[in-house]
C-alpha cells in the first residue's frame, strides 16, 4: 500500500515538542504523519488538524473549553476528537493513531482512539502504565506503551518513541485480513463455567463455525460491538457474570468508558442468542485490599454471606477474591436482563439452571474435581440453597420469579426455560446446543421446550 496516514495527536500546547517528534519518527519509518491538536488550554497554529476543526465536529467553541474545569474540558475535546477521527477514517485519512501524554492527555487521546473500529492500530505512550489502565483501554484494542517520562525528547525517550512509531507504521501496512468463509459464534466464559462453554464450542465448530470465547470480566462490551459490526452472528451468553460485577462496582465489570449496553446487540441485530445466568452467583474483585470498606463491613456483620463464617470473601487466587451477592443484587440484575432482552428481534431463550450457576455455586453432595470443586471441601463458596427446595439455589429462585414477572410474554422471539439442572451438567450444555441448533435451522419456536421447564411440573 502507499504510505499509511498516522494521526499523531495530543495536547499540542503543552506537549508540542513531543507530538512533533511522534510525527518526525512516523515519517522516518515510512508513514505519512497528520498532527491533530487536542489541547485543553489553548490552540496552536501549526497542527495539520487544528483544535478549531476538531471542536467544530460537535459545535463546541474554544472559549467553552478554556472556561471548563479540566475534567470537563477533557470530555469536550475528547468527544469532538472522537467525531473528527471517525470523519478522517471515513475519508481514508486515518490508518492508525499515535499519542504521548500524561494522565489527562491520555484520558483525552484514548477516548479519541476508542472511536475507531477494531483492527485500526492505536498506540498510547503514557507514563501512567503502573496504574489502572482499564478506563483508557475500555473495550478497544489499544496498545499501551510506557515511555518512562511524561515528556521530554532525550536519550531516554527517543528509542521508545521510535519503536512505537515504527510499530504503528508496520501495523498500518498489514491491511485488512481476509475474514474467511466460516461464520463466527461468541461464547462468554469463566473458569468456573468452562466445561459447559467448551461443550458448546465443540458443538458449533462441528457445525462448521469459528468460535470466539470472551472472558466475562468486562469484555462482553467488546463482544457487543463485534456483534453490531456484523462479525459475530450467533451468541452463547453462558456467563453473564460481569453484570453482577458492574452492580457491585468491581473492576471486572463493564468499562465505564464504554457507551453501549450489555445484552443489547444480539437483540438489535436479530441474531440467535441463548442467555444463561452463569457466574451471577459471585462478584469478582481484585485482591482483598481492593474491596470497598462498605462490602467488607457487610461481610463482618453478616449482612452479606462470608466464606464459612470467617467474615471474609473467598480467595480465588492472590489477585482475585469472590464476594457473594445479596438476593437484592440478584434481583437488580434480573430486572436489567429482562429490560434489555424484551427488545429482542431474533430468537432468544433465557435458560435458568436451578441447581447453580458456576463451579463455586454447588453443594458438597454433587461436587467433584471435574466439576471444579473437589469433594471433601464442603459446599462451594457461593452456594446458598433455597429454603423451600434445598437442591435448588436461592438465587435461581429469585431470578426465575423476577424474569417471569418482567420478561415480555407477548414477544414471540423471547422464551424462558427453567431447568432442574446445574450449569455444569452436560445435559445443560446439550440443551443450549439444541436451542442454538434449532435457531440456526429455523425450527426454533417459543414454548417448544416445555418438556424440560420446571414451571410445567418437570423436576
Amino acid at each position: 500500500m502507499s504510505k499509511p496516514t498516522i494521526i499523531c495527536t495530543g495536547m499540542c500546547n503543552t506537549k508540542g515538542a513531543e507530538v512533533r517528534f511522534l510525527a518526525e519518527m512516523v515519517a522516518a519509518h515510512g508513514g505519512r504523519p497528520l498532527i491533530m491538536d487536542l489541547s485543553l488550554g489553548g490552540a496552536v497554529d501549526w497542527a495539520d488538524v487544528s483544535l478549531q476543526e476538531v471542536l467544530a465536529c460537535t459545535d463546541v467553541k474554544i472559549q467553552d473549553v478554556l472556561a471548563a474545569p479540566r475534567a470537563d474540558a477533557s470530555d469536550l475535546v475528547g468527544r469532538a476528537g472522537a467525531a473528527k477521527i471517525l470523519e478522517l477514517y471515513s475519508r481514508g485519512e486515518c490508518d492508525g493513531v499515535l499519542s504521548w501524554a500524561g494522565s489527562v492527555g491520555t484520558s483525552t487521546a484514548t477516548r479519541v482512539m476508542r472511536a475507531l473500529p477494531f483492527g485500526v492500530p492505536k498506540i498510547m505512550l503514557t507514563d501512567m502504565t503502573s496504574g489502572d489502565i482499564g478506563t483508557w483501554v475500555g473495550n478497544k484494542d489499544i496498545y499501551i506503551v510506557n515511555p518512562t517520562l511524561e515528556q521530554g525528547v532525550n536519550v531516554v525517550t527517543r528509542r521508545m518513541v521510535a519503536n512505537a512509531a515504527a510499530g504503528i507504521v508496520a501495523m498500518a501496512q498489514v491491511g485488512p485480513i481476509a475474514a474467511g468463509s466460516r461464520p463466527l459464534c461468541a461464547l462468554t466464559s469463566y473458569g468456573t463455567t468452562t466445561p459447559t462453554v467448551l461443550r458448546c464450542k465443540t458443538f458449533m465448530e462441528g457445525r462448521g463455525w469459528d468460535t470466539a470465547v470472551f472472558h466475562a470480566v468486562g469484555v462482553g462490551a467488546t463482544m457487543e460491538d463485534l456483534v453490531r459490526s456484523g462479525l459475530i452472528t450467533a451468541v452463547f451468553d453462558i456467563t453473564t457474570a460481569e453484570l453482577m460485577n458492574t452492580v457491585c462496582q468491581s473492576p471486572f465489570g463493564i468499562p465505564a468508558s464504554w457507551d453501549g449496553e450489555r445484552l443489547s446487540a444480539a437483540s438489535e441485530m436479530g441474531i440467535p442468542q441463548v442467555v444463561v445466568p452463569g457466574g451471577l452467583d459471585q462478584c469478582a474483585y481484585g485482591a482483598l485490599s481492593s474491596i470497598p470498606a462498605v462490602y467488607l463491613d457487610d461481610l463482618k456483620v453478616g449482612r452479606r454471606p462470608s466464606h464459612r463464617g470467617t467474615g471474609l470473601p473467598y480467595r480465588h487466587n492472590e489477585g482475585v477474591t469472590i464476594m457473594v451477592p445479596t438476593l437484592d443484587e440478584v434481583g437488580e440484575v434480573a430486572r436489567y436482563m429482562a429490560d434489555k432482552l424484551n427488545r429482542t428481534r431474533g430468537p432468544t431463550t433465557v435458560v435458568v439452571p436451578m441447581r447453580g450457576w458456576s463451579a463455586y455455586d454447588q453443594s458438597q453432595a454433587v461436587a467433584t474435581r471435574e466439576r471444579g470443586w473437589a469433594e471433601g471441601n464442603g459446599d462451594g463458596p457461593t452456594w446458598e440453597p433455597d429454603p423451600e427446595r434445598p437442591g435448588w439455589s436461592s438465587r435461581a429462585a429469585v431470578m426465575l420469579k423476577l424474569l417471569g414477572e418482567n420478561l415480555d410474554s407477548s414477544n414471540d422471539n423471547l422464551d424462558l426455560v427453567a431447568v432442574d439442572m446445574h450449569i455444569l451438567d452436560p445435559e445443560l450444555a446439550d440443551l443450549l446446543n439444541r436451542l442454538i441448533g434449532d435457531m440456526l435451522d429455523g425450527t426454533w419456536e417459543k414454548g417448544a421446550y416445555g418438556e424440560l421447564d420446571i414451571r410445567n411440573g418437570v423436576g
